[in-house]
């Protein structure tokens, strides 16, 4: 490919790199912030089209959160199923994301890299995926950079874009060592995970108690994709006070890495949830992932999972995902240090919970109340739904632990088209600027469209559009590194 001289390049924003003072430039057709599975997948997808690609990440490994995940690449089934289960989301990009499902998983088998055979169902209540190893999908993808001459390089903080005129032209990176390089490229793809790290942002879009969710994320996505887009000129999106994550024991003395899947309480729909006042407040049937969510407005964050030996002894050991492994949740909480009550009765365990500063006669009146609409198939119990598939806690022992809110990546971000486009306010593209994952916002909202599939199939998109914009330019100089042999490199900024 080739590209048009550079003309006068001004920054976006200049404050932390001393304006377009740097110690070296680099030349490529397309640079991609952020590794995890949407960049990953973008810098994939644009090497392979023929562009010479820089992967950037910031932190000092590759991969992002989804290096943290279970692995399963799951979505809607149907444009209809994720229209009911994310009435709020972007219709537009929710039907490519389904129509483009089978061929992503296709072009992962296709690499040789392992995908299940057969389906899990009903995936957070509606979804369908495949059980894959997302660490050879992560590692697959930066071998194709590095053999199409581009590089993967960690250690590289992007502090800005570069532009000529509207047009995004590159961007401007600090090592860990403190060198500054400005990297010219046809295109730039934002895909830094989204915002959760970032407790101010998180308080103004989220609002009361955002600041009290525990993070259950690589800790390097703390909105730079957001801000980057911004002060490029991009528009605002629906969903921004929306999230993913799992309910948690409370407290946690200590919540490492390690903790993320076994902690999480995925469960907690086979339960009758509580506040601190001893009131239901959502459709426990709605799932763990949107019942996180709604304890996050509650008095102090905190909920209260109330349920049976039936439940402990079945949903509570379940393998939520295949290859994840049956263990006991609860006993994982309680070895933890969770606040928790067992009793033989339900009367026993409403005193028990009662000494936690809940008020007695109201949980009592709560769980007589559900146990009553609950046997008469559903309906409403102090104005909150109850499933028809909702079952009272009957068989004892019975069971109480106190949960909190995590926060896996955030709902809201960029504006984006479903070719990637990173979109202004009036809806127009920015020229050059794509953004993919978590980074874009709108597909999932309140409702969950999954993680890794929706992050690879959104990489994708950004990554092809990259690509051709990238070969519509007419350009006078190279704009490709490679290494001594021709080929590319993986490389650590330092």
């Amino acid at each position: 490919m080739s590209m048009g001289a550079p003309q006068q390049k001004e920054s976006i924003p200049a404050t932390d790199h001393g304006g377009d003072s740097v110690d070296e430039v680099r030349r490529v057709d397309v640079v991609v912030v952020g590794s995890g599975v949407s960049g990953s997948a973008a810098a994939m997808t644009a090497a392979r089209r023929g562009a010479t690609v820089a992967l950037l990440e910031k932190q000092a490994a590759f991969g992002g959160s989804a290096a943290l995940s279970a692995g399963m690449f799951w979505t809607a089934p149907s444009v209809e199923a994720y229209r009911k289960r994310i009435p709020l989301g972007n219709v537009e990009l929710g039907s490519r994301l389904v129509a483009d499902y089978e061929d992503a998983l296709a072009e992962l088998r296709a690499a040789g890299l392992r995908v299940a055979n057969e389906p899990k169902r009903d995936i957070m209540t509606f979804g369908i995926g495949y059980s894959t190893d997302i660490h050879g999908i992560l590692a697959w993808c930066r071998d194709q950079i590095v053999a199409a001459g581009g590089e993967a390089t960690t250690g590289a903080v992007v502090t800005g874009l570069v532009r000529n005129g509207c047009a995004i032209t590159g961007v401007l990176v600090r090592t860990t060592d403190g060198r500054r390089i400005r990297y010219e490229a046809a295109a730039v793809v934002l895909a830094s995970g989204g915002f959760q790290g970032d407790r101010a942002e998180l308080t103004r879009s989220i609002g009361p108690n955002a600041d009290r969710l525990v993070p259950r994320s690589n800790p390097g996505s703390v909105g730079d994709g957001l801000r980057l887009a911004r002060a490029a000129g991009t528009g605002g999106t629906t969903a921004m006070s929306t999230f993913y994550g799992h309910l948690l024991p409370y407290p946690l003395p200590r919540f490492e890495t390690e903790h993320y899947l076994p902690y999480s309480q995925y469960y907690s729909g086979s339960t009758v949830l509580v506040n601190l006042e001893g009131k239901r407040f959502a459709d426990e049937t709605d799932g763990d992932e949107l019942l996180n969510q709604a304890v996050t407005f509650q008095p102090e964050a905190r909920g209260i999972l109330i349920f049976d030996e039936f439940v402990r002894s079945t949903e509570v050991l379940d393998e939520p995902f295949p290859g994840l492994g049956s263990i006991d949740r609860l006993g994982i909480a309680i070895e933890a240090g969770a606040q928790h009550a067992v009793a033989q009765t339900l009367p026993e365990l409403v005193n028990l919970v009662a000494g936690w500063g809940v008020d007695r006669d109201q949980l009592a009146r709560t769980l007589d109340r559900y146990t009553e609409v609950a046997g008469q198939g559903g309906g409403t119990a102090d104005g909150v739904t109850v499933s028809a598939s909702a079952r009272a806690p009957q068989d004892g022992p019975f069971y109480a632990l106190m949960v909190q809110p995590s926060i896996t990546f955030t709902f809201g971000g960029v504006r984006t088209n479903a070719r990637g486009e990173a979109l202004d306010y009036d809806g127009a593209a920015v020229p050059g600027l794509f953004a993919a994952g978590a980074d874009i916002g709108g597909l999932s909202n309140y409702g969950y469209a999954g993680g890794l599939a929706p992050g690879y199939i959104t990489g994708r998109w950004a990554g092809t559009s990259a690509a051709e914009r990238a070969a519509s330019l007419v350009r006078n100089e190279s704009y490709a590194v490679v290494g001594a042999d021709g080929r590319g490199t993986e490389r650590n900024a330092q």
